[in-house]
């Protein structure tokens, strides 16, 4: 997501709106935590960024085999579920426990048409790395001029 960038002005002071709208812009609060997204499921951190030929998303799965993901599209929308289950040990007391398990879902829109049909997946130390092509009328096109 670009970011705007606006000329610093030391003369001018900021109205109270405009403070409360660059706090919101500059803030790092989600709008859902990173323990779940209301409706049960784990929050699934990505980064997602663009190439002129796809999309390449990055997805922290901690943990999670190939077998336990699962990833679907329609139209622009992507979908990854993954879960890890807990495991089941008996006569444990935890002090502490911290690692995550349970279901990770998370839907996204990309901007342009894509290509499912060959998108590539791939799992490496807990990182899924998805390449997502982008449809052939959504990608550049050079228009060639012709010298008369």
């Amino acid at each position: 997501m670009a970011q705007a960038i606006n000329r610093w002005e030391p003369n001018t002071g900021l109205a109270l709106r405009d403070a409360m709208n660059q706090l919101f812009e500059e803030s790092f609060v989600r709008p859902f935590s990173r323990t779940g997204n209301g409706n049960g499921h784990q929050y699934l951190p990505l980064d997602i960024y663009e190439t002129d030929e796809s999309f390449v998303v990055k997805a922290f799965v901690p943990g999670v085999t190939a077998d336990r993901l699962d990833i679907t599209t329609q139209q622009n929308t992507v979908t990854i579920r993954a879960e890890q289950p807990a495991e089941a040990q008996e006569n444990v007391r935890y002090y502490l426990r911290e690692r995550p398990s349970g279901i990770w879902l998370r839907s996204f829109e990309l901007p342009t048409p894509i290509d499912a049909q060959h998108i590539e997946a791939s799992l490496n130390q807990g990182v899924l790395v998805l390449t997502v092509p982008k449809a052939p009328e959504a990608k550049p096109h050079r228009v060639s001029i012709k010298a008369a």
